[in-house]
């Protein structure tokens, strides 16, 4: 499961049901200060990924959610984004959408004398991923408690 403090858990559990059912997964909330100023960020994606006008509809959809039922109105900024290509995938939810996609598997200690592994990612679960390594074409098992990052990559070949 993602890290998040009670506060950002409490709009992600709110609202991850609401952008389900407009056809999106809520990745992550981000609740933080930025320059001086308070952002309230909601990370949304589908397969295939999200394009402007998406993002618009899920903004317009939850605003008065969050305004009204949430009662969170000190923020100065609030806004619905694309999690990036390099932003770490964390939990299980992520690890399936983003199933068969090229990922770039980052350890804590070597593995056979390697700490950056990139492949399809196969499958994942709160506890661990299967890619299948580009470099030998074999399944390879990580514990996500070695990872110290998995993401999205592309591969220039």
């Amino acid at each position: 499961m993602a890290k998040r403090n009670a506060r950002c858990q409490y709009i992600y559990e709110a609202l991850e049901p609401i952008i389900e059912e407009l056809g999106f997964e809520l990745i992550d909330v981000v609740y933080a200060r930025e320059n001086g100023k308070l952002f309230l960020r909601l990370l949304v994606d589908k397969l295939g990924g999200i394009n402007i006008d998406e993002c618009e509809l899920i903004s317009e959809t939850v605003d008065p959610i969050i305004e009204q039922d949430l009662q969170l109105r000190n923020h100065d900024y609030f806004e619905v984004s694309s999690p990036g290509l390099d932003r770490p995938l964390t939990e299980a939810k992520e690890f399936e959408l983003y199933r068969g996609q090229l990922v770039e598997v980052r350890l804590y200690r070597k593995i056979e004398n390697k700490k950056v592994f990139t492949g399809e990612l196969l499958a994942g679960t709160d506890d661990s991923i299967t890619i299948l390594d580009e470099a030998t074409g074999d399944e390879i098992d990580f514990d996500l408690k070695e990872v110290a990052k998995v993401a999205r990559t592309i591969s220039f070949d």
